[in-house]
């Protein structure tokens, strides 16, 4: 297995302008890829009023496909999967280190994993914080357009 670390410089820019007409602030997150799987860090250890991160997920490619967090056990555990289609946004809440995210577009009778390090781009809003009600790792908004992602997450944060 290959471990490596990709910080996402050049979308900086993007998600700073983005952001900057709305009010809110993104900065690009450090990753793990490993398998063209993306390993999200999740909350960390000097955060002591978080125990949850918020995440920001853009389609940056030219293809519609599925975002999934791969597990163990899967008849234990509930669907992750949450499409995305190129241009648009979705939102996840995680409450634990080294998230595991895949990437894959479905065709009839086959499954075709992306490198999500090229087809997504990532990012924490700073100073958002969503209501603590709901426990665990979750979707918080899915697969919107960015007017529609930025009313969402308004929605969601206090």
């Amino acid at each position: 297995m290959r471990r490596h670390v990709i910080f996402i410089v050049i979308l900086s820019a993007i998600f700073n302008v983005s952001f900057a007409a709305t009010n809110m602030s993104c900065t690009p997150v450090v990753v793990k890829v490993e398998n063209k799987n993306i390993i999200l860090p999740g909350p960390q250890e000097q955060s002591k009023t978080s125990t949850a991160e918020v995440y920001f997920f853009n389609n940056i490619s030219k293809k519609s496909f599925w975002l999934d967090h791969p597990v163990d056990h899967p008849s234990a555990s509930a669907g992750w999967s949450s499409y995305l289609r190129p241009g648009n946004w979705s939102a996840m809440v995680v409450n634990r280190k080294n998230f595991t995210i895949s990437c894959a577009e479905i065709q009839p009778g086959k499954v075709d994993y992306q490198d999500c390090a090229k087809t997504i781009a990532i990012c924490m809003p700073k100073q958002m914080e969503v209501d603590t009600k709901h426990k665990g790792s979750y979707w918080l908004v899915e697969d919107k357009s960015w007017d529609e992602f930025v009313a969402a997450v308004k929605k969601h944060s206090k």
